[in-house]
């Protein structure tokens, strides 16, 4: 289990609800959720489109506050 070096320091500033992303985003990277993704959903032949993990990914970060 890989723990996070994160250290937070002492501060007046409010929380947001953004907070969560951090969460979010290390469960994304702990579950290897982009290899699964992208070998689920196979690659298109287009060069210029997105790989399917950016993609869903980045969906469901944005859906994060709603």
């Amino acid at each position: 289990m890989n723990i996070l070096n994160y250290k937070l320091s002492s501060t007046n500033e409010l929380l947001t609800a953004r907070i969560g992303l951090l969460a979010t985003a290390h469960t994304i990277n702990t579950l290897s959720l982009s290899n699964t993704i992208d070998q689920h959903f196979p690659a298109l032949g287009s060069n210029c489109a997105l790989k399917a993990s950016t993609f869903i990914n980045t969906l469901i970060l944005s859906q994060h506050e709603g």
